[in-house]
C-alpha cells in the first residue's frame, strides 16, 4: 500500500466538510481520492478542496473518481489503483435530516420507529466497502462515518474488516472541549452513542465524560449549545474533527481521542491509536465490560442493536412502528441477511416518499 493516501466514499455534505477542512490542516503530502456515483459531485468537491489546499499552502491534493455504484468490485478496483492508506466511507443510503429537509410519511416512519430502523440503510455500502478491502494484502485501515455505533459491530460479526468510525461520540468529545477549554495538553475521555446526539430523557442516561482522569459533572448542561445546532451545520464540526484525525493517520502519529465504534464494539469509547494499532484508552474507573454493557444499553434506545453472534435485533417498538408498512418484518435477523432487508425498506421508501408526513396535511 502506498504510504500515505485516503480515499473517501461519497460526495455528500460530511465528505465536503472533511476535504475542505483537510485542505487547510493536512500538512502532509498526501492525495486524497474521492469516490462518488456522480462525477460531477466529486469532481466539484476536488476543486474547492484543491483550491483550499493551495490557498493554505499545504501540500494535499485531491483528485475525483467515479464509480457506477458502490458494488465490492467496483471499489476493489479502485482501491488497487489508488493503493491508500485509508479508506473512508461516507455513503449510505440514508440521510440523517431527511426528515427536516423532504419529511413525508418516510420521515414521520422513522421518527416512530427511531433511527436504529435505518441500520440496513446505513450498512449497505460499508459492507460492500469492507468486503474489498478484506480482499487486499495488506489491507487499508477502514474508517466509517454511516452510523458507526451500530454497523461497525455488524461488520465484526461478518468477519470484516473495521478500524473504527467517526463523529458521533467524537462530536460529543468535541463540543466538551470547547465547554471545558481544558488546559493544552489536558486529557479529555469520553464514553458515549450516537443516541446522545439527543438529550437523553433521564440525567442519569446521558454520556460519560473524564478529564485528567477526573468525572466530568453536569455532561448534559455542557451539550446543551451542540444540542440545539442543526445537524446539518454539526457537519461542520464533525468534518474538521475528521480530518485533524486523518491527518495524524496519515502520517502515523500517536492519537488519543474518542471515536464510534472501535475494532467493531458498539457505541463510543476514548482510544489510543498509535500506528495501525488501537486500543480502548478508559479512565482507571470503567473496565471493558463495564464501557461496552453500557453502549450496549444506550444502543437498545436507539432501536437496534448488534448481537456478537451476528443476530440484529430491532426494539420492540421500532418493530410496532414498520409493521404498520410491512406486517412481516422480523424482530431481528442475521447480519449476512442486512442486504436484503436493505432493498426491502428501500422499496418501502420510494412508496412512503411520495406520501407528504401527516403533520404537513395540516399546515
Amino acid at each position: 500500500m502506498a504510504e500515505r493516501g485516503i480515499v473517501i466514499l461519497g460526495s455528500g455534505s460530511l465528505t465536503r466538510s472533511i476535504c475542505y477542512s483537510l485542505a487547510a490542516v493536512c500538512a502532509a503530502e498526501c492525495v486524497v481520492t474521492v469516490v462518488s456515483t456522480t462525477p460531477s459531485s466529486s469532481a466539484e468537491v476536488c476543486y474547492v478542496a484543491d483550491v483550499r489546499a493551495a490557498s493554505s499552502g499545504t501540500p494535499v491534493r485531491f483528485r475525483a473518481l467515479s464509480a457506477d455504484r458502490y458494488a465490492a468490485e467496483s471499489i476493489s478496483s479502485i482501491l488497487r489503483q489508488t493503493r491508500p492508506r485509508i479508506v473512508l466511507n461516507c455513503a449510505s443510503y440514508q440521510s440523517p435530516w431527511e426528515k427536516t429537509r423532504s419529511p413525508s410519511a418516510w420521515t414521520a416512519l422513522m421518527n416512530s420507529a427511531g433511527f436504529g430502523l435505518t441500520l440496513p440503510l446505513q450498512a449497505a455500502v460499508a459492507i460492500e466497502a469492507a468486503s474489498a478491502i478484506a480482499a487486499l494484502d495488506p489491507p487499508p485501515l477502514f474508517l466509517n462515518a454511516c452510523f458507526p455505533d451500530a454497523v461497525n459491530p455488524l461488520l465484526k460479526t461478518l468477519e470484516l474488516p473495521i478500524f473504527c468510525g467517526v463523529g458521533n461520540v467524537a462530536l460529543l468529545a468535541a463540543s466538551l472541549r470547547e465547554s471545558l477549554r481544558p488546559a493544552r495538553g489536558g486529557r479529555l475521555q469520553v464514553l458515549g452513542h450516537h443516541w446522545h446526539l439527543h438529550t437523553p430523557d433521564h440525567a442519569a442516561d446521558e454520556a460519560l465524560a473524564w478529564l485528567d482522569g477526573t468525572p466530568v459533572r453536569e455532561v448534559g448542561p455542557l451539550l446543551r449549545r451542540q444540542r440545539a445546532a442543526a445537524r446539518s451545520e454539526l457537519n461542520a464540526v464533525t468534518g474538521h474533527v475528521t480530518a485533524l484525525l486523518l491527518a495524524d493517520l496519515v502520517t502515523g502519529r500517536e492519537v488519543r481521542t474518542s471515536l464510534p465504534g472501535p475494532l467493531g464494539l458498539p457505541g463510543g469509547y476514548p482510544v489510543r491509536i498509535y500506528g495501525r494499532s488501537l486500543a480502548l484508552d478508559l479512565p482507571a474507573d470503567m473496565s471493558p465490560a463495564q464501557a461496552v454493557a453500557l453502549n450496549s444499553a444506550w444502543a437498545e434506545r436507539d432501536g437496534v442493536s448488534v448481537e456478537e453472534n451476528g443476530e440484529v435485533r430491532f426494539s420492540a417498538w421500532a418493530s410496532l412502528a414498520i409493521r404498520s408498512e410491512l406486517p412481516d418484518f422480523p424482530n431481528a435477523v442475521h447480519a449476512r441477511d442486512i442486504p436484503e432487508l436493505c432493498s426491502r425498506l428501500l422499496d418501502l421508501r420510494g412508496r412512503l416518499r411520495r406520501t407528504r408526513a401527516a403533520s404537513a396535511d395540516h399546515h
